[in-house]
């Protein structure tokens, strides 16, 4: 069971990386993606008033980084950077790259460089480039000029990228550092950190920290228990699996997905009863839609069917699997094919009913069942 990469949803305390003022803005549930790019808070001003110091931070006051000595810019690179960063912001391409690129590349003013460094990043990130986008992200890290309340939201971010970059490894590296110096770990960041392990096959280590994630909040989301899931799947521990799936299905019964979660969980332990139980719910509630669906469906009640101790029970779950089947095509959800007549014509002909499946072989234009239901093998 493979998940997809950007499968979390991610988020952590953010603040303004253009805000040269050096005010904090409380932005607790947005990702460092979603503060590089202005969407946290009201974040209106353009021209901010020149300050002799930064303030100690707000957002981390446990951090165990030392703040920097940071000397403001000067009015003109200020008025570049905010400038800049509100063209990134708005898709300004030109705009930005003419203001913050003379500052990366030649400002001596470290907090000045390393907020255009990043504000470049967040460029290239946006036009797809992401290998580039972790190039001047991680400069602007390494220059170690930011304060807390704007080091460590660019170091988030940095992990983000490489989370989109695949690059899990170095991922797993910031946010640990992000972890242990910033003294204030979140659910979202532990999330990543799970989704992160998935990934780099860390599998109890996963486990550990999306469960550290989830007792840290009243509103876990739903992707932290698919990690849970796919970690115990990976783990051949079915029935802890089934109890992530099943304690989630609870809480959101109408979600098709998580419910076809559950399904691979009890096929994977071989607990045909339990899958079967969840697909003809979902069946009945109309959530079944899709061709393959149809056609797992069958074949799970056709092998079913072959593994039967009675006759009885056999012939029943053979026509459970043909009725499947016959709804599907009913539907037009099933397309008629070669392959969908077999499967038709042999389920009939394990249910006894020859003449059905003869039918089914005919429309299939295939031999009829005293020629092709001989072995009995499972589909």
């Amino acid at each position: 069971m493979k998940l997809d990469s950007r499968l979390i949803a991610y988020g952590a305390s953010a603040i303004l990386l253009f805000s040269i003022s050096g005010t904090a803005a409380q932005a607790q549930s947005c990702s460092g993606m979603q503060m590089l790019r202005n969407e946290c808070g009201n974040q209106k001003k353009a021209k901010q008033e020149q300050t002799s110091q930064f303030p100690a931070s707000t957002l981390y006051p446990n951090a165990t980084r030392q703040e920097p000595k940071i000397t403001p810019p000067g009015e003109k690179e200020s008025q570049a950077l905010n400038e800049g960063g509100s063209a990134v912001n708005s898709g300004d391409a030109a705009t930005a790259q003419k203001d913050l690129q003379p500052i990366a590349d030649s400002s001596e003013n470290a907090y000045a460089k390393a907020k255009a460094l990043s504000g470049l990043a967040l460029l290239k990130y946006n036009s797809g480039d992401t290998k580039g986008a972790i190039v001047l992200e991680k400069q602007a890290i390494d220059l170690n000029s930011l304060p807390n309340d704007e080091y460590f939201p660019t170091l988030y971010a940095l992990a983000e990228m490489y989370v989109a970059d695949e690059d899990y490894a170095q991922a797993l590296g910031a946010l640990d550092q992000w972890i242990q110096q910033s003294g204030k770990p979140s659910a979202d960041a532990y999330a990543l950190k799970g989704n992160v392990l998935y990934r780099l096959e860390k599998y109890p280590e996963a486990v550990a920290a999306i469960q550290k994630a989830k007792s840290m909040t009243d509103q876990p989301k739903d992707a932290w228990d698919q990690i849970l899931i796919a970690s115990y799947t990976a783990m051949d521990q079915y029935a802890q699996a089934g109890k992530v799936a099943e304690a989630a299905l609870a809480k959101d019964p109408n979600n098709t997905q998580l419910l076809m979660t559950a399904v691979s969980v009890y096929n994977n332990a071989h607990e045909y009863d339990k899958a079967l139980a969840l697909l003809e719910r979902a069946r009945a509630n109309g959530q079944i839609t899709d061709e393959t669906s149809y056609i797992n469906m069958a074949k799970l009640y056709y092998n079913v069917a072959l593994d039967s101790s009675t006759q009885a029970a056999a012939h029943t779950n053979a026509r459970k699997a043909a009725d499947v089947l016959e709804e599907g095509m009913t539907k037009g959800i099933v397309k008629p094919s070669t392959d969908t007549y077999k499967l038709l014509g042999d389920a009939y002909a394990l249910a006894g009913d020859t003449d059905k499946a003869n039918a089914a072989y005919d429309k299939g234009g295939l031999p009829h069942a005293s020629a092709t239901h001989k072995s009995g093998k499972k589909k």
